[in-house]
């Protein structure tokens, strides 16, 4: 029976992977007019989805904050984009989603540093994999009644409590505004209830569900809230060697992981104008048409069509 809690070490996005799917040409596409200057507020910044979301919307003449719990790592990062992309667009605030005050610094940090919050991508969570025997993958899977309670409090308040500190803190400057866009990383619907998965996916059940109270609830007020989720497990740090041996970046290859930026489409393009209005969207990554014309037509087919009132179990 478990009864330890052993956090998963937090890897420093200067090893981040080359290789890329997506084509020059679906990366133009995603450059709208609208990312000019626009202020992105990432939480889990410094490695995996968010380092991948970040370094397009630099790309894209965007301006990033990035928050993490590591300084260390986020110092590096910010050094690298702005070997990049010049002085002045990307910020880093150190802090813990999982912890009330520091979502409000975090805020604040970015509201004195951009003056403004056009977007929150609520990025950072913490895995299955941060606690033994709890990956997908493993040899063991982890009933609920052998879950160590460090495991709950752990996940439930980086995932989802996190999710609410962050959002709750921005939204207010979003709505005063009349302009703000709340974006929301979640998983897959079979991840969800996959048994020996017992916080993780019935948490991201918990945040889609309160995703879809908060866009009723700003619904006319200017401010959008989405989910995008990849579509499968990514080839990112979040994955720990483990559950899929090999190079981060290079265990896509085989097939077994989705790329390490499959998420980046649909990420980028909700975070412009072309996306205004868009309410409890639920955009999959993995579904992005690299055949479509524009990268509008590309995005509606990522898209999981809408149902009113989801039904549960």
């Amino acid at each position: 029976m478990l009864s330890s809690f052993a956090p998963q070490a937090l890897q420093p996005c200067s090893s981040q992977p080359a290789n890329r799917p997506w084509s020059e040409e679906t990366l133009k596409q995603l450059r709208h007019p609208s990312l000019k200057d626009r202020v992105v507020l990432i939480t889990g910044g410094s490695r995996g989805f968010g380092w991948f979301i970040a370094e397009e919307l630099l790309q894209g003449g965007a301006k990033v904050a990035l928050t993490g719990r590591g300084e260390a790592a986020l110092k590096k990062v910010a050094a690298e984009f702005e070997s990049r992309h010049g002085k002045g667009r990307c910020i880093t605030v150190s802090g813990d989603v999982s912890k009330q005050p520091d979502c409000a610094r975090m805020v604040q940090a970015t509201l004195e540093g951009f003056g403004r919050i056009d977007v929150l991508m609520n990025n950072a969570g913490r895995s299955p994999q941060d606690f033994p025997g709890g990956g997908v993958g493993n040899a063991k899977l982890v009933p609920f009644y052998e879950t160590p309670d460090d495991a709950l409090h752990t996940i439930i308040d980086t995932n989802f409590k996190g999710v609410w500190y962050m959002s709750k803190a921005a939204a207010p400057h979003m709505v005063k505004r009349g302009f703000g866009k709340i974006i929301s990383v979640s998983t897959s619907a079979s991840n969800m209830v996959r048994a020996g998965n017992p916080i993780y996916g019935p948490g991201k059940a918990a945040l889609e569900a309160m995703t879809r109270v908060w866009a009723q609830e700003l619904k006319g007020t200017g401010v959008d809230a989405n989910i995008i989720l990849p579509g499968g497990a990514a080839d990112t740090s979040f994955i720990s060697q483990d559950v899929a041996p090999g190079a981060v970046g290079e265990r896509s290859q085989n097939g077994r992981l989705l790329p390490g930026d499959v998420i980046v489409p649909p990420a980028v393009w909700l975070c412009t104008d072309a996306t205004n209005g868009a309410h409890a969207g639920h955009a999959v990554g993995r579904n992005w048409d690299r055949t479509a014309a524009s990268a509008e037509d590309a995005f509606k087919k990522c898209l999981d069509p809408h149902i009113e009132v989801p039904r549960i179990m």
